[in-house]
């Protein structure tokens, strides 16, 4: 009994440290764009969902893409909302559009990378192109927004870390 809790307890202290170390690696290299606490949180919480728990980057690589399509998700479903308000001036309501096309087209990317995660030629450059997209979305939004924040600010940035992290890791595989 005591060899099975000393090996589950060395199992989930050597995961964290396994995040630990790449997240703060990740923070390092874009610290503009990653946060270590951001990373190290949402592995921490998706990993002690998943039996068994992830042990590589490949493997987190993989549950980031799924984590930035279900915020994708998200925020499509917010600009939906968002679409019907009757007091949005023609340019919001376009930018929502656009923003919505935008956001779809990430979702069809991240799909696109997820069915072949093990050719990293390319993947880095789709996920700037996903990064580059929600910027121009946030920055589009805020200029036609009342108040010029856009309302899409807090998915904004959990969406482009998820992102980024993705990409850093993607990197450090190569």
């Amino acid at each position: 009994m005591i060899f099975i809790v000393s090996l589950v307890l060395f199992q989930s202290s050597n995961g964290s440290d396994f995040i630990s170390k790449n997240c703060n690696e990740a923070s390092k290299r874009v610290p503009e764009r990653i946060t270590y606490d951001f990373c190290v949180a949402c592995l921490e919480e998706v990993s002690s969902k998943l039996h068994p728990p992830p042990t590589n980057l490949d493997d987190f690589v993989g549950i980031l893409i799924t984590l930035s399509k279900n915020n994708a998700t998200n925020v499509l479903s917010i600009i939906s909302k968002l679409s019907k308000d009757k007091s949005l001036d023609k340019f919001a309501i376009l930018t929502l559009q656009e923003c919505s096309r935008l956001y779809e087209q990430s979702k069809f990317l991240l799909y696109m990378i997820s069915l072949k995660s093990k050719l990293f030629g390319d993947v880095s450059s789709i996920l700037d192109g996903i990064s580059t997209f929600s910027i121009v979305c946030d920055e589009d939004l805020s200029a036609k927004w009342r108040g010029g924040i856009s309302p899409l600010s807090k998915e904004y940035h959990i969406f482009l870390q998820l992102i980024w992290i993705t990409r850093v890791f993607v990197m450090m595989i190569k």
